[in-house]
């Protein structure tokens, strides 16, 4: 036997307009942002390199460096100096009471994209090592490097990081 109730409908949910306008705003700024962003990163696309006089002169000072060796987790702690001498950075570092002085030179790295990179060929340990630090500014806008320790033969590679010293 069949009834003939009606059928029940269950109400659709509102959706308002209200509702998703602070979502779609966040994500309007939220492009922009990125937009702003990537237009910064590329605005010197067009394959001109730094301008290595300005970051030199940016880069020259005193700094307070910390690592981990390469192959290792002995840890160690110095301080390394980079001065612009005659259109050079002149890089000396001294770790354990050694010094060792060294040229850095400027490069780019991840292919087309060009990030660039500071490069330094030296002495520790009575070895020869490659070091590639990147670097960013500070919230005192003093440049910060981070980089990667290594030998060819190197399975992991040591960390470096070098602190302004603030005078």
């Amino acid at each position: 036997m069949a009834t003939n109730s009606p059928k029940r409908q269950v109400p659709k949910p509102k959706t308002s307009v209200i509702r998703w306008l602070p979502m779609k705003a966040s994500l309007a700024i939220l492009t922009m942002l990125l937009l702003f962003a990537n237009f910064a990163r590329c605005a010197n696309a067009d394959g001109e390199r730094p301008d290595q006089e300005s970051l030199r002169s940016y880069m020259a000072g005193e700094y307070d460096l910390i690592g981990r060796k390469a192959d290792s987790t002995a840890t160690y702690s110095g301080h390394a100096t980079l001065q612009d001498v005659n259109g050079v950075l002149q890089v000396t570092r001294t770790i354990e009471g050694k010094t060792d002085k060294c040229v850095a030179r400027f490069d780019t790295v991840a292919g087309g994209d060009k990030i660039p990179v500071l490069r330094i060929h030296f002495r520790f340990d009575g070895k020869e090592y490659d070091a590639t630090y990147g670097w960013q500014s500070d919230p005192d806008n003093y440049p910060r490097f981070t980089g990667y320790v290594y030998r060819a033969d190197t399975k992991s590679p040591g960390l470096e990081a070098l602190f302004p010293i603030h005078r």
